[in-house]
């Protein structure tokens, strides 16, 4: 290993993530329509290698000796336009469109099923400020009672004493 794992994220983001972004800045700024694509296949296949390195890459690390120096290479790979395009239509446009009603489904059924639980999950919160409230209410009130009750006993203590 040449490089550490700081030193291979430092590079990543210069060359993955900064170059990129800004030529994706000037394609929209400048309208470089012809661009648009190139780019387009950029993000979609660095975020593919994103969730690779989340998954796989401290197993694949362990393994096979000058992993980042790979990694990095296949990132400056991708930079250029024409390899991103090819990857991705030769690779990913072929798994997606394979699998593209799968995927629907099932981002579909997920967000729906975490809209549902964010939405009783938002009621429970609202339903125990609720709750907490009342019981507030009502030990307020409660200490209302205790201080009518001690001003009334310390009152009458006074008027005994004042008698005497």
């Amino acid at each position: 290993m040449v490089i550490n794992f700081l030193t291979y994220r430092l590079l990543s983001i210069l060359i993955g993530i900064l170059y990129p972004l800004y030529q994706t800045y000037k394609s929209i700024k400048y309208q470089y329509f012809d661009q648009y694509h190139s780019l387009l296949c950029y993000w979609i296949l660095f975020s593919l290698f994103q969730i690779y390195e989340l998954i796989f890459d401290q197993l694949i690390s362990l393994i096979l000796p000058f992993y980042y120096e790979i990694k990095l290479f296949f990132i400056f790979w991708l930079t250029y336009k024409n390899v991103s395009e090819l990857l991705f239509h030769h690779f990913i446009l072929i798994c997606l469109n394979k699998y593209e009603n799968d995927i629907d489904y099932l981002f579909n059924n997920t967000i729906n099923r975490l809209t549902e639980v964010f939405l009783k999950f938002i009621l429970f919160i609202i339903n125990q400020q609720r709750t907490m409230t009342k019981a507030e209410q009502v030990e307020n009130h409660g200490d209302h009672i205790r201080l009518k009750t001690n001003f009334a006993s310390q009152s009458r203590r006074l008027n005994s004493t004042q008698r005497k």
